[in-house]
């Protein structure tokens, strides 16, 4: 089932890419100038059609042999709906405001919470559990409010071939795991169906960059994981939300550190775009020290994905390997946030150095 809703998936990306002269008037990312733009010529920006088809495909095929999780992946594909349809129209009209794209991640989380009870009780975090507990409402709003959160995430890391994809589908080995560990099968074919259908996209997206996940894309990546990492700590009290925080922690934090960066250290507004996120930052130091004449544009793009990739399995080892530990998993999130911050300052300290010596 997982192989078919791969080729599910890769035949949809195929097909968007072979007929994009038919619709590339709409679907091709033709601004290469953009202050967050990392690619060499147009391409088509509406991957998320893959992942679409493929958790479909998963529903159908559960549905065909018979098997008890197809209410849930197409309840909650449904759920994903008015996020998904806000990033796929602004990637084919460039119109859909960002206070729009928020407020349908909301939406979808709202619906996830009334249609699947995918609702945070417990952060382990004495008085905001006992807050949580007696006032529903409450949870009901932390719940969408983190779930919007991780969704917008995921469409930030979304800047280089392979890394939202792998980095989404690596996290989401990390909670399949976890599930599987608490005898959790629905979240873990949840888990799984996501991978799935990432997979095939990342077949024509990793390392050459034939199709990219575009908003839909990256809102839908996003707010599965997000449900997923949700309904296990929901549905396994055993599991804890620090835990899940750590299989989730590197769209979070870089969101987060984005948000501190430019409103805190340098005055601007948080939503302003620039060129300083990590990935931006490491793809640019590797272009620099690579051999120009032997280093092709999509080899600089795989193998800074390929560093960050590291950094989120092993988050994932750390997280599956010492289970209910977590202690343990909040140092590893401080440990991975000074980690993060100090190499951060250091690769922005060497892009500065680099722009001076260019002025001069």
């Amino acid at each position: 089932r997982l192989l078919m809703i791969v080729g599910v998936s890769f035949g949809a990306c195929l097909l968007v890419v072979l007929t994009q002269g038919w619709h590339g008037k709409h679907s091709l990312d033709h601004d290469l100038s953009g202050a967050q733009k990392l690619h060499a010529k147009p391409v088509p920006r509406v991957g998320g059609v893959g992942l679409v088809v493929g958790l479909l495909m998963a529903g159908f095929a559960s549905f065909m042999a018979h098997g008890d999780s197809y209410p849930a992946t197409l309840t909650l594909l449904t759920c994903a709906t008015p996020v998904f349809l806000a990033g796929f129209i602004e990637d084919l009209t460039k119109r859909v405001s960002v206070r729009t794209r928020l407020l349908s991640s909301f939406v979808s989380a709202g619906l996830a919470v009334w249609l699947l009870g995918a609702q945070m009780t417990s952060v382990d975090t004495p008085g905001l559990d006992t807050l949580l507990q007696q006032v529903p409402l409450a949870a009901a709003l932390l719940t969408v409010f983190i779930v919007g959160g991780i969704t917008h995430s995921v469409n930030i890391i979304d800047g280089l071939n392979g890394l939202a994809g792998g980095a989404v589908s690596i996290m989401l080995a990390g909670l399949a795991t976890l599930a599987w560990m608490q005898g959790d099968w629905l979240v873990m074919k949840l888990c799984l169906w996501g991978i799935a259908g990432l997979l095939g996209f990342m077949l024509l997206n990793y390392p050459f960059g034939k199709i990219f996940l575009g908003d839909g894309g990256a809102y839908l990546a996003g707010f599965w994981l997000a449900e997923c990492a949700i309904l296990l700590v929901a549905r396994n009290p055993k599991v804890s939300a620090w835990t899940a925080l750590l299989c989730c922690l590197y769209p979070v934090l870089e969101t987060c550190y984005s948000m501190f960066r430019r409103h805190i250290i340098h005055k601007v507004p948080s939503g302003l775009p620039d060129m300083a996120h990590m990935h931006q930052l490491l793809y640019k130091w590797l272009k620099a020290r690579a051999p120009k004449a032997h280093w092709p544009h999509w080899l600089s793009h795989g193998l800074t994905s390929v560093k960050i990739w590291i950094v989120v399995a092993l988050c994932q080892l750390v997280a599956v390997g010492t289970p209910q530990q977590t202690g343990l998993h909040i140092t590893a999130i401080v440990v991975t946030v000074c980690f993060y911050a100090v190499v951060h300052r250091a690769l922005w300290a060497n892009d500065e150095s680099q722009v001076q010596a260019m002025v001069t």
